[in-house]
């Protein structure tokens, strides 16, 4: 939280976020809880668990449990925000996009098909076929998202899925120290007698990332990390830390 205070105390967020702005936080009217979903960040366990207890059946686990911020009145906005207990997770970014590549091009390749087929016509074009699979590999991934182009919620920043400047968020937790995190969140929000959060399988790592980015060029991993500098600051990664050692 001190890295975030900081970092918002040297930047200049008097706006206030918009509809469009407000789409990636969930909205708990039940439990008055308002969840930055943040995705590749545990979020598909923590709505199985808050569903749990709230006692709805496992297997509604998606949007379908909230409303979403952005549903409401500007002014029912701010009334939530000011009284709900507002959380959010996050962890290292670098991690965060590999997770969200084998997830989304590797894993549910449906995904992105549109994505793909952009990604081979700017790189590759020689290969594009109007009803090709158009595999991308990580390195072609990470090169087209340096040049800073448009971003969905699998790879937007934490800046600009939750606004952590300019709403006040009562918890920030991390994936790197889930367990204790998760644990103490649900105390704060006053359901851990309802519910536990399980053992979750992080299958992305420093090690893991380190092997996949040392295939990228340096001067793209450079643009990519300048893109993202704001989510290394706010929440207090090293910048770069995992692939630091690949820029020399």
């Amino acid at each position: 939280m001190q890295h975030l205070a900081e970092y918002c105390h040297k930047h200049d967020y008097n706006k206030s976020p918009g509809t469009d702005d407000v789409h990636m936080l969930a909205v708990d009217d039940d439990l008055k809880l308002i969840y930055c979903v943040v995705p590749k960040v545990g979020t598909t366990t923590w709505k199985r668990v808050i569903a749990k207890s709230r006692k709805i059946r496992p297997g509604i686990n998606r949007w379908i449990m909230w409303r979403r911020l952005s549903n409401y009145t500007v002014e029912e906005r701010n009334e939530r925000i000011k009284t709900y207990f507002k959380f959010v997770f996050v962890r290292e970014p670098l991690q965060r996009l590999l997770s969200a590549y084998k997830n989304k091009f590797i894993q549910i390749p449906s995904y992105t098909s549109e994505l793909r087929k952009e990604i081979v016509q700017a790189l590759r074009p020689q290969d594009f076929k109007p009803n090709g699979k158009h595999f991308v590999q990580f390195q072609e991934f990470i090169q087209y998202l340096s040049n800073n182009m448009p971003r969905n919620q699998h790879w937007r920043q934490y800046e600009k899925l939750c606004h952590p400047c300019v709403i006040n968020y009562d918890f920030i937790g991390h994936l790197e120290t889930l367990e204790e995190d998760a644990a103490l969140l649900l105390k704060m929000a006053g359901i851990d007698g309802r519910v536990t959060f399980p053992p979750i399988h992080n299958s992305t790592g420093p090690s893991d990332v380190l092997e996949n980015y040392s295939h990228v060029p340096a001067r793209y991993i450079r643009q990519l990390g300048e893109q993202y500098r704001n989510d290394f600051e706010m929440f207090g990664y090293e910048y770069l830390g995992p692939v630091r050692t690949l820029l020399n």
